[in-house]
């Protein structure tokens, strides 16, 4: 009986992930279509959300986008994350070939790869240093890229993700790290952090 539960949790959580994915690659279409999206960012947007740079979701990479929707942000492991996200980002500033392997488009790459976004993202040992050097694995960060993204979108509409109970939370946890999230996306974009002070 427990272990039947446990399948069927999961099974649900994949169910979930796969209208995920479906939601945003539609949504992507979507806008496509009604000629709000530029075809070039179109190319260079994976089929995923993710925040942080370096991240790439392609269509075999089920299982990490499964793993996000159930992976609860902590304190501990998000301020990892942003240190690996503020690692690379200095290396892309100062390393011509980190920059170029970071910024390659691999959205329909690995059709028969599983896991090839993150096995892109671990192939290039200085893109490896620059996350570990943060205390975090790159299978971690990659994880939680997704899921900082799908929570973010979840805050900004419930209705735009599947709920999962670790979604929910984290949500919560992202309300009070606007901050962050502006960085991270500054980050992703390859803009300028701009931070507001008080007068």
């Amino acid at each position: 009986m427990l272990n039947n539960t446990w399948k069927l949790g999961k099974s649900l959580t994949a169910a979930a992930a796969l209208v995920l994915v479906s939601a945003c690659m539609r949504s992507k279409e979507e806008r496509a279509a009604a000629g709000t999206v530029d075809s070039a960012a179109a190319r260079t947007t994976a089929i995923m959300p993710a925040v942080g740079p370096g991240v790439q979701v392609t269509r075999t990479d089920a299982r990490s986008v499964t793993k996000a929707l159930d992976y609860e942000l902590t304190p501990e492991n998000f301020a990892k994350f942003v240190a690996a996200a503020d690692s690379l980002s200095a290396m892309e500033g100062r390393d011509a070939a980190a920059r170029a392997h970071l910024s390659a488009n691999i959205e329909d790459a690995g059709s028969t790869d599983r896991d090839a976004g993150l096995k892109w993202l671990e192939s290039d040992e200085s893109v490896s240093k620059a996350i570990n050097s943060a205390g975090i694995s790159v299978r971690d960060y990659y994880v939680t890229s997704i899921a900082t993204a799908a929570a973010t979108r979840f805050m900004q509409d419930p209705k735009a993700a599947p709920a999962t109970p670790a979604l929910a939370k984290n949500a919560e946890f992202l309300r009070s790290r606007k901050a962050d999230l502006a960085r991270l996306q500054s980050q992703r974009e390859h803009k300028p952090v701009v931070t507001a002070t008080p007068p």
